[in-house]
């Protein structure tokens, strides 16, 4: 994304985002420090050949607004205090205006969406992604809430989660793509399963950033909080072991196997993107191929397999199904 394009994106974000009444201070505290905006780079490179560069901005903006709300409720439910090196909403300015600040964002999406001078026949299908893809990100979060170890299916429902919660924000770029260039139903749907299944892949990375520190693994938040990420789902198939995050954080052959699993569970779910993004028009599938290169292929470690655990009984390994 060119320095021209970056400022006129940024000026809508905020156009849109700090237009909030009572409750700008918090939206302009949130907005100072802005994330990678790869949801918006993703729109502009998707559809660059399908609408004008101006409308395609507001688009662009629409997708990181509603990413923005994502952020500011998500740091809520999980109590996190810093973000982008500075307090999060809910800890500078306390739950209620971090909760109504989200619900702003997204209101201030689908303004910005209203306003982007897109083609008019294709305002009702830019609107109902976004609105289905809110809605699959709010089923996710609730869902993660309410995940625990001894869940039946883990594997199933971790991968359903990260597809929804994830998934459904990193597929709204290409929905959008595919609706400005016009594409029926079975190709925007396409377009869904292919982001999610990215969404999967980048959420499977993220989850496992914390293995790379073994000395700080003990002391990072989602171990101290007990929240059920990729290799903890990896390790529940390895190990039997009652308390499974003491036994990850103990157990460095642990870690290596359960690493190794998640990694396979990645290079799954990039195949997955790659056949749905078969089905979507050809720049559009350029562009996913080459994301998938820069942001989960590239970063996806490599680890030899260490020695077998004596007390390891290895689950067979579940493909990461479009379910």
């Amino acid at each position: 994304m060119s320095n021209s394009a970056n400022a006129q994106l940024e000026a809508v974000i905020r156009k849109f985002g700090n237009d909030s009444g009572a409750i700008q201070h918090a939206a302009q505290h949130h907005l100072s420090r802005c994330g990678k905006r790869s949801r918006a780079k993703l729109t502009l490179a998707a559809a660059k050949n399908f609408e004008h560069p101006e409308a395609l901005i507001n688009v662009a903006a629409a997708a990181e607004l509603i990413h923005e709300a994502s952020v500011v409720h998500d740091d809520i439910q999980d109590r996190t205090s810093t973000r982008r090196g500075q307090a999060t909403v809910w800890k500078k300015y306390g739950s209620n205006t971090a909760l109504l600040l989200g619900d702003h964002l997204i209101a201030a999406a689908f303004r910005c969406l209203g306003a982007s001078g897109c083609r008019h026949e294709t305002l009702p299908g830019l609107v109902q992604a976004m609105a289905a893809a809110v809605s699959r990100a709010s089923s996710g979060q609730l869902q993660q809430l309410n995940l625990h170890t001894d869940s039946d299916a883990l594997l199933t429902q971790y991968q359903t989660i990260a597809r929804h919660k994830t998934g459904s924000l990193l597929a709204l770029p290409l929905q959008f793509a595919a609706v400005l260039a016009g594409c029926d139903t079975r190709t925007v749907d396409a377009a869904q399963r292919c982001g999610e299944q990215l969404g999967l892949a980048y959420q499977i990375l993220n989850d496992l950033q914390p293995l790379q520190n073994a000395a700080s693994y003990a002391q990072h938040e989602d171990v101290v909080d007990r929240v059920v990420t990729a290799p903890v789902v990896a390790a529940k198939q390895l190990s039997e072991a009652k308390n499974i995050f003491a036994h990850l954080v103990n157990q460095p052959r642990l870690r290596q196997l359960a690493h190794q699993r998640c990694c396979i569970w990645v290079e799954n779910a990039a195949d997955s993107a790659r056949r749905d993004a078969s089905w979507l028009p050809m720049p559009v599938e350029r562009v996913i191929r080459q994301f998938i290169v820069e942001y989960i292929a590239s970063p996806l470690p490599s680890e030899p397999l260490p020695t077998r655990l004596a007390t390891v009984n290895p689950a067979p390994l579940l493909a990461t199904a479009n379910n």
